[in-house]
């Protein structure tokens, strides 16, 4: 009865921990793995340099990526989904607004949209941002243009270049 219990609790230690070896979603690499490809995601969308990264959590995880733009171009802010990598949203953080992005999923690239964006009102870039507007359910690009003092706001769909919204 005694080599019965000791058999069974052996079995039971062995499926155990071939269980709790498979288990390496809390395994440190794999989490690095996935903020290197973003981080390289980031840089290639951008052509600039890497500057900080980190995850945060606001209701889902997420991970930002912060990216020094070639010349004077300031900095630019690529957030990720954590669950899937997936882009969430991109946002110009500092001026002076002028460089390229080619974002990924087929969507027009930064320059195309601003040049949209001034086609509508023209002025100085204030602060843009590209992200899917859940209310339209569509990627648009948002823009903050100052015209004759005035601050209007330009959306366009970052499909197909379509102006969306044109409001002071």
């Amino acid at each position: 009865m005694k080599t019965h219990i000791i058999a069974v609790l052996a079995i039971i230690f062995i499926v155990f921990s071939a269980h709790a070896c498979k288990d390496n979603a809390t395994d440190p690499s794999n989490s690095i793995q996935s903020e290197q490809s973003l981080i390289q995601k980031s840089t290639s969308m951008s052509g600039g340099t890497f500057v900080e990264s980190r995850k945060f959590d606001d209701g889902s995880p997420k991970f930002e990526v912060k990216i020094d733009m070639p010349g004077d171009g300031g900095i630019v802010k690529f957030e990720y989904h954590m669950s899937n990598g997936t882009m969430r949203e991109i946002q110009g953080l500092t001026s002076s607004f002028d460089y390229e992005i080619v974002p990924e999923m087929g969507l027009i690239n930064y320059s195309a949209a601003k040049s949209i964006a001034f086609n509508a009102k023209n002025g100085t870039v204030t602060f843009w941002k590209l992200q899917k507007d859940e209310s339209d359910n569509m990627w648009q690009y948002r823009f903050e243009i100052l015209s004759g003092g005035t601050e209007w706001e330009i959306r366009i769909n970052a499909v197909n270049g379509t102006v969306v919204r044109v409001k002071s």
